[in-house]
């Protein structure tokens, strides 16, 4: 077992009630099996609208989750 932080920016910190939240994940699981299995319920967004990162390094949806990790959830945005 693996427990990573999740931490969410925008409208993903609203839908998930927070901006920060732990999660228990399975060894070796990836960025889009904790999304399918524990966020996508709640953000009610298809995983290619995010954009992630682990550990502040930019990662895609395929990345390994190992103990101890920080991942970013990121929706889009837009500026003016």
């Amino acid at each position: 077992m693996a427990k990573i932080t999740a931490l969410f920016f925008s409208y993903a910190a609203d839908r998930m009630s927070g901006r920060r939240r732990q999660f228990d994940i399975g060894d070796g699981a990836t960025i889009e099996e904790l999304f399918d299995q524990a966020l996508a319920p709640t953000l009610r967004e298809p995983i290619g609208a995010f954009m992630f990162s682990v550990n502040a390094d930019w990662a895609d949806r395929k990345t390994v989750l190992h103990d101890g990790d920080e991942l970013a959830v990121i929706p889009p945005v837009s500026g003016g």
